[in-house]
């Protein structure tokens, strides 16, 4: 590569990324990595007898030291692994032969001490890690280099499999970007998948495929999208959660696209992060993941469709126009959507056979899906709602959301965030809304229409439900079913005690510690609100543990109980 691509040397006093020692070490006792004894590198010592240490640079990605180097005309970044058997030698030999302005130059390869070193550019003006980008700055710039970048590691057999902004450095022109770090990159062989262990990856950038070991070049794009969305809105979708919580959630939760998001942006991330790969190999299916040649056709100003809008393949803006509510719809996609918010309006559309009558001349299949569903609905009484909710997920696999009656969540997760608080607040005023959605068993079917291969998440909609039923045939109280619906959809592991977050069973024994403290009678009215004098949990408590693993002590306290 004859220009100079260089990392940031406003690094150095820039805040350091700083990975937690004791999480490295249980991680690495978990997965049997043999830690050998390392040490940093002073400055003046040479490396490879060629690269003279100036300085280690402030960042740290866990897996290696980074120093600046130079040659004696030109500065450079060694690379030094902690760890002696760290790389993939056939990555680094494949690497070696790559040169382009979108991937990282490996400019050679050595050791020091027995522990590998890879030398590489120092790029001056850093890694997109924290910035932010507009709309015509993203299609404009990042992702034309992005895309080759990807295309180019992935014609040479490569699979990156942590793409994410701090692996994105700018380039000296400003204008173009370069891909880097393939400290967990595998090499595919002949174009076969590569089944790996999740060791490495980045679970807020990880497609679905990947927590069940699959790596595929669509997953590097699934993290493209991402890291787009990130680079506009500046934080991730699934920021925030537990990687366990993110694998429950991301085969059923639609991404929620903020606002200001432009419609154009929100289509490409969708076709980028579309969830099902079945179809891959397909070039002739539109309802695939989006890779190289789709980005580039749609750079290029092509008409194409995105992926899972609409049953039969149905482009957007070729619908005949319908009138909803005095607007203009020509894209099923936004008309589903426009009946789902309003919900006794859109049922009238269906019920009425204006929805049939309309796609007949023009989508058979979806014409079809909407005279059952009437014919469906003149069989059983009292079903509508039911149908019309089945029917709009029909013809939008991909409507965003969890819609039921009007009311509208971007997720299952969201959902439950606002039963929890409600349930804080002490708001009963959408108790027969929660019962609407349980007796219909709507949860469940939710799953098995948007995540049908997510067990997990089907098994526990399917234990809320159980709940309910159960709560109700004995006539109790129900609200211990809605904060089991609340921790188990939102994944929050929060207990809310007199305004006081309480985060683990350790600051729970510290209140209580400091309550008695201050107050005998204090301490003795929260004893018997959070257990009666029969030994029952109080509803939250008992969800809450539940929420945060302990069920088998909450088993074992209802054993001692009946002794």
């Amino acid at each position: 590569m004859a220009e100079k691509t260089v990392i940031n040397t406003a690094v150095n006093s820039s805040t350091p990324t700083v990975i937690n020692n004791n999480i490295v070490e249980e991680y690495n006792r978990q997965n049997n990595i043999d830690v050998e004894e390392y040490s940093s590198i002073t400055e003046g010592t040479m490396i490879c007898d060629k690269y003279k240490v100036l300085s280690q640079l402030e960042v740290s990605s866990g897996e290696a030291d980074l120093y600046l180097c130079a040659d004696g005309t030109q500065e450079y970044v060694a690379k030094v692994y902690k760890r002696k058997f760290a790389i993939k030698q056939e990555v680094l030999d494949v690497l070696l032969t790559i040169s382009s302005p979108y991937v990282a130059r490996l400019y050679e390869t050595g050791s020091y001490n027995d522990y590998p070193v890879e030398i590489l550019p120092y790029y001056e003006n850093g890694s997109l890690q924290g910035k932010t980008f507009n709309e015509d700055e993203l299609f404009r710039k990042v992702i034309p280099s992005i895309n080759e970048g990807l295309h180019v590691i992935h014609e040479a057999g490569i699979i990156h499999k942590d793409l994410k902004p701090s692996n994105i450095m700018i380039n000296d022109d400003g204008e173009t970007f370069s891909i880097i770090d393939f400290g967990i990159s595998s090499v595919v062989d002949e174009g076969n998948t590569v089944l790996v262990t999740k060791t490495g990856m980045t679970p807020e950038y990880s497609a679905p495929e990947t927590f069940r070991n699959l790596f595929l070049k669509e997953s590097d794009y699934y993290s493209f999208g991402i890291t787009l969305f990130e680079l506009f809105c500046g934080y991730t979708p699934y920021a925030n959660l537990q990687p366990d919580e993110i694998e429950q959630y991301i085969s059923v939760q639609r991404i929620p696209y903020p606002d200001d998001m432009p419609a154009l942006l929100q289509d490409f991330i969708s076709a980028l992060t579309y969830p099902d790969i079945s179809n891959r190999a397909n070039k002739s299916n539109p309802n695939r993941r989006w890779t190289y040649d789709e980005v580039k056709q749609w750079l290029d100003g092509e008409p194409l469709v995105i992926p899972g809008e609409g049953i039969g393949n149905v482009g957007k803006g070729t619908m005949p126009v319908y009138v909803f509510l005095g607007e203009e719809y020509t894209d099923p996609a936004l008309l589903v959507n426009a009946l789902a918010k309003n919900w006794e309006e859109g049922k009238k559309q269906l019920f009425r056979g204006q929805l049939t009558n309309h796609f007949r001349s023009w989508n058979q299949e979806i014409a079809r899906k909407c005279q059952a569903a009437e014919e469906e609905a003149s069989r059983e009484n009292g079903k509508d709602d039911i149908i019309f909710w089945k029917l709009l997920y029909q013809i939008n696999p991909k409507l965003k959301g969890f819609y039921w009656m009007g009311q509208i969540y971007e997720s299952l997760a969201a959902f439950g965030r606002e039963v929890l608080d409600k349930l804080w607040d002490k708001d009963r005023s959408q108790y027969s809304y929660y019962n609407s959605i349980l007796s219909e068993k709507l949860l469940s079917q939710y799953v098995s229409l948007a995540a049908p291969k997510n067990e997990k998440l089907k098994k526990a909609a399917e234990a809320i439900e159980d709940s309910y039923e159960l709560e109700k045939n004995n006539d109790t109280d129900l609200q211990r079913t809605y904060y089991l619906m609340a921790y188990t959809l939102s994944g929050q592991k929060l207990l809310l005690l007199d305004g006081e977050q309480i985060r683990t069973v350790g600051e729970l024994a510290n209140y209580m510690k400091a309550l008695l403290a201050e107050s005998y009678d204090k301490f003795e009215s929260l004893c018997h609100r959070l257990v009666d004098y029969d030994g029952n949990l109080d509803f939250q408590l008992e969800t809450w543990l539940m929420a945060i693993g302990k069920q088998n002590e909450i088993e074992k306290w209802r054993s001692s109980m009946n002794e």
